[in-house]
Parts: C-alpha cells; sequence; structure tokens
C-alpha cells in the first residue's frame, strides 16, 4: 500500500493500533493466567515470575513486558504488510531493536546482570539503527544544531538507545507508572511526528508515527492489568521495549528534540539518582494508605511524597500529568 494517500496512512495507523492493542491485551491475560497456573506463590518470598510489590508487600507476576513486546511485534507486523518495501526498511530495523532489547531485559529480569552490563549490552540493539544509517547527522536540539557527519550512525545512535533505555528504567516502581507515563510519551511523540508528516510528507517518514502508535497501543492495554492494584509487573523487559521503541522513532523520523522534551522528566530522575550515585529507590513508607518521605530528595517520587503525601494511585496520576505536560511542549516545539 502507498502511503502518499492521508486516508490509506490512516487506514494503517488505525490497523496498527487495533492490532497492537488486542494483541497485547491478550498477550497479558494469558501470561497472568499462564504464570499462575503453573508456579506456587510461597507467602513473602519473590521468585523469577513474581516481585514483591513494595508498597503493598503482596506479590504479583511479572514478566508483563513479553506482552508489550509480543503486540508492539503484531502491530508492526500488519504496518509492514501494507506498507511499501522502501517504507517498511526503516520500520524493520525498529522491530529488531525492540526485540534485541527486550531479549536484553528478559535476561536482565532472569539473572539480575551487573550494571555495567546493563550501559554496555544495549549498543547490541543499536546495530539494526545503525545498518541503516537511520536518522540525519545534522540535528537541530532543544536550543542549538550541530552536525555531527559520519559519527551520528556509529557513536550517537548507540549512545542514544543505551541512555533512553536506561532513562525509562529510572522512573519505575508503582502500579501503572511505566506503562501510563510511556504511553503519554509515546502518544506525544506520535503526535508530533503526524504533524511534521503531513506538514512535509516528503522529508517526514510514516516509519516514526506507525512506532510510536503501536508501543502507545500496547501500553494502553497493559495497563488494564498493571494499574493499581496491579495483576502483574513489566520488569525491566517492558521498559527497554518502550524505550527501544522512541528512541527508534526518534532517530528515524529525525526527531530527537521532540523526544527529548517529551522525556523530561525522565533527564530529571536522572539528575536527581545520580546524586545519590544511582543508589536510592524510588519507594516510601506507606502510612494509612499514603506514602510518606522524610529523607533527601533522590527521586521525583521523593518529592510528591515528601510534600504531598500521596495514595500510590495519585502518586503515579501526578507523574502521569507531568509526562503529558513535557508531552504537550514536545507537540508545541515543532514551532520553536
Amino acid at each position: 500500500m502507498h502511503t502518499g494517500d492521508p486516508m490509506e496512512s490512516i487506514i494503517i495507523l488505525i490497523a496498527t493500533f487495533l492490532l497492537s492493542f488486542f494483541a497485547t491485551l491478550i498477550f497479558t491475560k494469558v501470561l497472568i493466567r499462564k504464570i499462575k497456573f503453573t508456579t506456587k506463590e510461597k507467602k513473602g518470598s519473590e521468585s523469577v515470575f513474581y516481585s514483591k510489590d513494595m508498597a503493598k508487600g503482596s506479590l504479583v507476576p511479572k514478566m508483563g513486558g513479553l506482552a508489550i513486546t509480543s503486540g508492539f511485534v503484531f502491530g508492526i507486523l500488519i504496518a509492514l504488510k501494507l506498507l511499501r518495501l522502501e517504507e517498511a526498511v526503516p520500520l524493520l530495523a525498529a522491530l529488531n531493536t525492540v526485540l534485541i532489547i527486550s531479549f536484553i531485559g528478559l535476561m536482565d529480569d532472569l539473572f539480575k546482570v551487573r550494571e555495567i552490563w546493563r550501559v554496555l549490552l544495549p549498543v547490541i540493539a543499536a546495530l539494526p539503527l545503525m545498518v541503516i544509517t537511520a536518522g540525519v547527522s545534522d540535528l537541530h536540539l532543544i536550543f542549538f544544531h550541530v552536525n555531527f557527519g559520519i559519527y551520528y550512525s556509529l557513536i550517537l545512535v548507540p549512545i542514544g538507545v543505551v541512555a533512553c533505555s536506561n532513562l525509562m528504567n529510572l522512573l519505575a516502581g508503582f502500579n501503572g507508572l511505566e506503562a501510563g507515563t510511556g504511553a503519554v510519551a509515546c502518544l506525544s511523540i506520535f503526535s508530533a511526528s503526524m504533524i511534521l508528516f503531513y506538514l512535509a510528507p516528503t522529508e517526514f517518514s510514516i516509519a516514526a508515527p506507525l512506532i510510536m502508535i503501536a508501543m502507545a497501543a500496547a501500553c494502553i492495554a497493559f495497563l488494564f492489568f498493571n494499574w493499581y492494584p496491579a495483576k502483574i509487573f513489566p520488569e525491566n523487559i517492558g521498559t527497554y521495549a518502550i524505550a527501544a521503541a522512541i528512541v527508534s522513532a526518534a532517530i528515524i523520523g529525525n526527531i530527537e528534540r521532540i523526544a527529548i522534551i517529551a522525556l523530561t522528566p525522565q533527564i530529571i530522575e536522572f539528575f536527581l539518582k545520580a546524586r545519590s550515585k544511582f543508589r536510592a529507590e524510588n519507594f516510601g513508607k506507606l502510612v494509612k494508605n499514603k506514602l510518606h518521605y522524610d529523607g533527601k530528595i533522590y527521586s521525583l517520587t521523593h518529592l510528591l511524597m515528601k510534600y504531598l503525601q500521596p495514595t500510590e494511585k495519585m502518586l503515579v496520576s501526578y507523574l502521569i500529568l507531568l509526562q503529558a505536560f513535557f508531552g504537550v511542549l514536545a507537540v508545541s516545539s515543532i514551532w520553536w
């Protein structure tokens, strides 16, 4: 199918969203049932298949990121079926990047790899984007633009994949937080990339919007089971997959500045965590269903818990609203 016709583009986007959404919905439900059926949960103990809900102390099935990745893959596959070959190449690269980093996340969830490998291994996931030399060397960042020449695909693409995968993993740990902020970030970047695509269809590819709508659909579907009280957690495989989709869309669509603005909460979280040398956790104390924190501020969650004492649902809602605020800024940055 040719995407020169706006109506055809809309059809592909809708098909991608629907297949990704329903595939994730089904996979998540099956995954929860399968984990509960094949494992025996021991009270008070964690395992490969169960993780402790830090705010409530109960055990919850994990590995939910498998469903997010699976739903995303199905969404992209239908898009690949409908697109022309030259339009499909960047989508195939993004698909491979997400699959590779999801496998890395799965290995991390299963074997708890060392911190150094969490930084180095995502470089492998950047290889598909490097092979097709995705992106352009002339980047328009927030306050300036710079030309990186041949070093863009060789150095900056892997740095982008590594940075984004680790950023998404920092602001996490509460019911619905990762999928909620991930969905908002993806929808923001999707909106911006669609505006650019329709303003200049010869300069901007439909691939970036397709990547974002597929991942947004997967995150929204997963929220049905991950929202408070969570029935399943995404774990690293989920956060890595969301991050890989975002960085792939940013690089393929040449919208790095938009992605950086959309991920401002994660960037702020990075600098807060750096103050603790990345040793601080995001959690506080649960007192009468409200979260409290009295120590030094090493996370956005600490800030909210210290001054607002929210419930877990309120905490996650505040952070999703913060993500939406920067998402609106990201979209408006098109005209800056």
